[in-house]
């Protein structure tokens, strides 16, 4: 085909009124051929060799099992917990439509259109624009390192609840470091986070030593991510049908078990009325919420970057799996229907989610007489406020065994989900030898991610884990998804994006969807950046340093205080910032070098395309190879 077309277009260009045909290919697949160049690549029926899913179920249940994930059980209540309930709803909701949806259907489009990955994908609308696609696999790559130190918890407390007693609600041995007021029951859950399982330093310079528990849970999570990934979608696609399914069931049986609990109501009516004052706080505590006015957080553009990020990660974007997952489907695939199917599921279970966790919330406000918003958050929401709430209900080990469980399962669908698109756009390079078999290298990168993860398992694991949360992810994510809606919106073009998803869906997008995609999504999201990088470049980062238990009461126990990053935490955390987005312009540059200063300064992408059109191409053909006829008269 390419010995084809490219000697037809050098007789083309020098005059020659001829038509090439190669013996070996018939004047059918020519003029299919033909045609299919001129339908800019129109994939109708194409058979490229690449890998299909089983069925279209396996790509529904894979969508689903990638977007909902920790992000809906694990961070979205904590997100919902520090912007004052109900409150952190309406950015939100918001943010999913102008920003979530549109750009989730654009990463379909792209996966779908491009039969590629997400290097591939940017790569075939603009070879500028390849910086994208390099830039979504280091923000993944980034994502995947403390996500999978996440899953290293829930492995950890999986196994805690097989005990007799659950160890976080044992009392606290005597003659040990906690003086006795937090060894009474309301603290029981935040010692053990501190003392046991993470055996917290003081401080984010002091690593401390290794803690062996946690960094054998670290290699369990990374081995099961390779296991699930053995054969590609292949082995992925069947592992789907339990990891997303099962989730559903046990968060339907938490959330029965949370509505029996005492003041479980009043932790939902926390979660969907702003401003709400639980009915069993004292004069004093309604007082001091008041105060607190929680409305203001809608004045706080950290509140809105919050939920943009929090769309990002339920949905998966900017993250590379929703294009892998899309570029296995058939090109005539109705993405379209099953982007607002899976858009609204996710959604769905980050609101079920969200009332199963703020009902549990509520039973354990409740018990220590104090609002929600005085416990735990961050990490130890789940591990330390429900844990704790969990072990003072009938068959602890079971409702606690179930939970953890469920987190894993969540965890390491979104996991493998990440490391198959990052697979998928490494297919699309020449980084990877082709000789090296898929399973060898999903194998090393495994084994590669967890020594570059092991100091999550040193005793400061947790505020590594906490920066990697803060900084890997949040203003990338936005950086990249601006990209992606301006190269395909304004440089592949609305018209002709437009047309290529009616050809693809046989729905033609209306004036809303053009609108968001033309300038309501990017203008939203430049608003966002342009704040968050004011404020982080004028304003110090901070962490919650672990100084021990201090109480002068019962009923007042500080385990943490507010201290600045020491210098070396604040340029790491710049440079998770920005080293994904430095492929963005170094690749547009490599581009253009040969328009601004010549061919001599024309460098080849580590690309496979790159590789083919450079490198790769047959010889021209000899004359008597061809056969040279004149074209019919018309």
């Amino acid at each position: 085909r390419i010995q084809i077309l490219f000697e037809h277009q050098r007789m083309a260009a020098n005059g020659t009124n001829t038509v090439i045909i190669n013996p070996v290919v018939t004047k059918e697949e020519y003029n299919a051929v033909e045609k299919n160049e001129k339908n800019d690549g129109d994939l109708e029926g194409a058979d490229d060799g690449r890998e299909r899913w089983g069925s279209e179920i396996e790509f529904i249940l894979s969508t689903i099992g990638s977007v909902v994930g920790l992000g809906n059980l694990w961070r979205f209540p904590i997100k919902v917990k520090e912007y004052g309930g109900a409150v952190f709803l309406i950015p939100y909701f918001t943010m999913l439509l102008i920003e979530g949806v549109p750009l989730f259907l654009v990463e379909m489009f792209i996966g779908q259109k491009f039969r590629a990955g997400c290097i591939g994908g940017f790569y075939k609308i603009h070879k500028a624009l390849s910086g994208i696609g390099f830039a979504t696999w280091m923000i993944a790559f980034y994502t995947n390192l403390y996500y999978n130190a996440i899953v290293m918890y829930t492995i950890y407390y999986f196994f805690a609840s097989m005990s007799k007693t659950l160890p976080w609600a044992k009392d606290c041995p005597e003659g040990e470091l906690p003086p006795e007021a937090c060894c009474n029951n309301n603290t029981k859950s935040q010692y053990y986070w501190y003392y046991k399982v993470n055996r917290l330093t003081n401080d984010i310079n002091d690593a401390g030593s290794f803690n062996w528990e946690l960094t054998l849970s670290l290699l369990a999570a990374w081995v099961t991510c390779f296991l699930c990934m053995l054969k590609g979608i292949k082995t992925s696609g069947k592992v789907v049908y339990v990891t997303a399914v099962f989730p559903f069931i046990a968060l339907l049986g938490l959330f029965i078990m949370s509505m029996t609990l005492d003041g479980s109501s009043e932790g939902v009516k926390y979660f969907f009325v702003p401003s709400y004052k639980m009915s069993f706080l004292s004069q004093a505590q309604k007082d001091a919420l008041d105060a607190e006015n929680p409305w203001k957080n809608l004045w706080n553009p950290y509140c809105w970057l919050e939920a943009a990020s929090q769309i990002f990660y339920s949905l998966s974007l900017g993250f590379g799996s929703c294009i892998a997952f899309a570029s296995y489907n058939d090109p005539k695939t109705n993405f379209y229907k099953h982007a607002i199917g899976v858009s609204i599921v996710n959604s769905l279970s980050s609101m079920f989610a969200g009332i199963t966790i703020f009902a549990i919330l509520g039973y354990s406000a409740k018990q220590n007489m104090a609002s929600i918003g005085s416990l735990s958050t961050g990490t130890g929401l789940a591990f330390i406020s429900v844990s704790e709430a969990i072990a003072k209900i009938p068959a602890p080990q079971l409702w606690s065994a179930l939970f953890f469980l469920m987190l894993f399962m969540l965890g390491i669908d979104s996991q493998f989900a990440g490391v198959e698109g990052m697979m998928t756009a490494l297919d699309d390079t020449t980084l990877i030898p082709k000789r090296l078999h898929r399973t060898a290298i999903i194998g090393g990168f495994c084994a590669f991610s967890f020594l570059i993860g092991l100091p999550f398992g040193m005793q400061n694991g947790e505020y590594l884990v906490t920066l990697f949360d803060n900084f890997s992810a949040n203003f990338p994510l936005m950086l990249v998804a601006f990209f992606e809606v301006i190269s395909i919106s304004w440089v592949y073009g609305i018209n002709r994006f437009c047309a290529d998803f009616k050809k693809m869906t046989g729905y033609y997008p209306n004036i809303i969807w053009r609108m968001l995609w033309l300038i309501i999504t990017p203008i939203s999201l430049l608003a966002i950046l342009l704040y968050t990088l004011v404020d982080q470049l004028t304003n110090p980062i901070k962490y919650e340093a672990f100084v021990g238990c201090k109480a002068s009461n019962l009923s007042n126990v500080n385990w943490t205080e507010e201290r600045n990053y020491p210098v070396w935490a604040w340029i790491f955390a710049f440079f998770l910032m920005f080293s994904s987005f430095l492929f963005i312009p170094i690749c547009a540059v490599i581009t253009f070098l040969p328009k601004w200063f010549g061919p001599n300064y024309d460098y080849t992408l580590p690309l496979v395309a790159e590789h083919e059109l450079k490198g790769l191409l047959p010889k021209p053909m000899k004359n008597d190879d061809v056969e040279m006829k004149e074209p019919a008269k018309a």
